[in-house]
């Protein structure tokens, strides 16, 4: 590993268990084994370096991600959609602990929306598809599934993996019903 990911990745641990606004550059090049003047060569200033960890984490998700929603049915795309949370979360916990850290962050925010937006317009489609009378509605009440389930899971992650797939398996019988 380089030393500019060295520092990304400290910084990443840093920003995630203490908060974007208790972590020093000095703490992080501390944690890295650099100096603070390589974060800052590499970096410019803490707040870029933060920029950095959003949007390559975001890049690092799609880039793992990438295929999950093709060729699939409608109601196997929805099931998907609800499994999403769950699965980012245990894939990347530290980046998810970071975001609901810095959910008032504008970089944070626009990152996350940018991420976000495709699964609408692809949710109407399947929601259309399997009938539905208000496929926008449905989207929407997904998305915020989706946004309160992630977010729940950093909160309660310490908690047993087995409730989560409950509320999971209970959420997807609301659209396994209306086949």
């Amino acid at each position: 590993m380089n030393r500019k990911q060295s520092i990304a990745d400290s910084a990443l641990t840093l920003f995630a268990s203490r908060g974007y606004d208790n972590t020093s550059t000095q703490l992080i090049a501390k944690e890295a084994g650099v100096s603070e003047a390589l974060i800052f060569k590499h970096f410019g200033n803490k707040e870029k370096l933060l920029s950095f960890i959003i949007k390559e984490g975001y890049k690092r998700i799609v880039e793992s991600n990438r295929g999950i929603f093709q060729d699939k049915q409608p109601l196997d795309f929805v099931y998907t959609v609800i499994e999403l949370p769950y699965k980012l979360v245990w894939e990347e916990p530290q980046f998810w602990e970071l975001q609901y850290r810095l959910l008032d962050l504008e970089i944070s925010m626009k990152q996350h929306e940018r991420f976000m937006q495709p699964l609408n317009a692809m949710l109407v489609k399947a929601f259309k598809e399997l009938g539905y009378e208000q496929p926008e509605k449905e989207t929407e009440l997904m998305l915020v599934f989706v946004e309160a389930f992630w977010k729940y899971l950093i909160a309660h992650r310490e908690e047993n993996k087995t409730k989560f797939l409950e509320l999971q398996r209970f959420f997807k019988t609301k659209y396994a019903q209306h086949r």
